[in-house]
């Protein structure tokens, strides 16, 4: 029983280590940003009515800024540049994870406390 309790904090652990992002407004226009750092995936706010849209593999084409909506489409989503109000990168954001594996770690050591209260009566 308590190397399964055991595996499972360590599964949960890795996994929130691994899974908490955030996204970081940018101050550079995206043209700029995407030829000095290449991204995955960016967040655009349009200028009509602050529209969020999720662009996957961006690229600068001309004067518009082209991608995928999602990670797995075919089809493409163009926007032009001047239509682009702010763009956003996503990045690891360590303190929500820190916060996600100390909640994880917090409930498995209180459960486990609790069983060993209970007798291990099943």
């Amino acid at each position: 029983m308590r190397r399964t309790t055991l595996g499972t904090l360590a599964a949960c652990t890795l996994l929130a280590s691994a899974g908490c992002v955030a996204w970081r407004p940018e101050s550079t226009p995206a043209a700029q940003l995407l030829a000095t750092s290449p991204q995955d995936v960016i967040r655009v706010t349009t200028a009509d009515a602050g529209k969020l849209i999720l662009v996957y593999q961006p690229q600068v084409r001309g004067d518009s800024l082209t991608g995928h909506p999602t990670e797995a489409a075919i089809q493409r989503v163009t926007i032009a540049l001047s239509d682009i109000r702010q763009v956003s990168t996503r990045y690891r954001h360590l303190g929500k994870s820190l916060l996600a594996a100390i909640v994880i770690v917090g409930g498995i050591l209180v459960y486990g406390l609790l069983q060993s209260l209970n007798g291990g009566v099943q």
